[in-house]
């Protein structure tokens, strides 16, 4: 075999070989789901917002992906339940006093010393633990306060240590939470979604029973009432004034015009044709034999 155009196949194209199991490196792992924007993919920036799946974003990464779902490329993927700022929670986070902008550096960390060199932006501050995934933390959607899951523990309160605010049990949201956890809190979540869908729709259906019109229905009465000139009968009625102005600058100015006598140059050109004058102002002084 040779010479003639064909090509020796090798093992591998001749043997289906069992894929590999790719390992990931866990520190990395972890570094990117708490140190990261789930969204973005950039450093976690205030504000930071979180889903009622635990996950953390910017606030502007979220904004940007409300106005244009297709920016991030797979926003489908991993947040496609956020359709509202409402489906996230700010959260109100504690800065790290010991942080440094270079622990956050992955480029800066080698595989062996991710462990030890990144730092967390936040902290708890309860226990002062960072917010690095090292340890369990929690947020209140209620009011967005953040907390290591074994400060709230060892502190049993319906209170909210940091701003007073009550909670119960089931405000209580695990950030980055296991695959397990996340099932659970999705399918919460959508229960909560159904039943926040349910109560709008029964007070809508009660207000209407009741012929009380709510505050967004009334203001848009309000500008199409007859009595009220519209945004466009005002602009209709501006361009009109605007009109009528410049017209009458336009005929001031043709009047001034007109009764403003001609210059001695003017004239020449347009002059009697009786004159014996051989030349004008274009032709005097110069050699011309006509």
């Amino acid at each position: 075999m040779g010479n003639d155009g064909g090509s020796i196949p090798r093992r591998i194209e001749l043997v289906k070989e069992k894929a590999k199991n790719i390992i990931l490196n866990p520190d990395l792992e972890r570094a990117a789901v708490w140190l990261y924007c789930a969204l973005s993919k950039r450093l976690l920036e205030e504000p930071v917002v979180s889903d009622g799946l635990g996950k953390l974003y910017n606030q502007d990464a979220i904004i940007e992906y409300l106005l244009d779902p297709s920016i991030y490329g797979d926003g489908d993927k991993i947040c496609s339940h956020i359709t509202t700022l409402k489906d996230t929670t700010r959260l109100n986070l504690t800065p790290n006093p010991s942080y440094n902008e270079k622990d956050s550096n992955l480029d800066s960390a080698t595989m062996g010393s991710l462990d030890r060199d990144l730092k967390s932006k936040f902290v708890c501050p309860i226990s002062m633990k960072e917010m690095n995934g090292k340890h369990r933390f929690v947020y209140l959607d209620t009011c967005g306060c953040v907390f290591a899951e074994q400060a709230m523990k060892e502190v049993p309160s319906k209170e909210c240590v940091s701003c007073g605010k009550p909670f119960e049990s089931q405000n209580i949201i695990v950030i980055n939470p296991t695959k397990e956890e996340q099932d659970k809190m999705r399918k919460v979540m959508e229960e909560k979604k159904a039943k926040a869908k349910a109560e709008r729709k029964a007070k809508k259906a009660e207000n209407k029973k009741n012929g009380i019109v709510s505050e967004k229905k009334r203001k848009r009465d309000d500008s199409n009432s007859p009595d009220k000139p519209t945004n466009k009968k005002v602009s209709s009625i501006q361009s009109s004034a605007a009109a009528a102005v410049m017209g009458k600058v336009a005929q001031e100015l043709a009047e001034k015009k007109k009764n403003t006598p001609l210059s001695s140059a003017v004239k020449s050109i347009y002059g009697s044709k009786d004159k014996k004058e051989t030349g004008n102002f274009l032709t005097k002084g110069t050699f011309n034999r006509y």
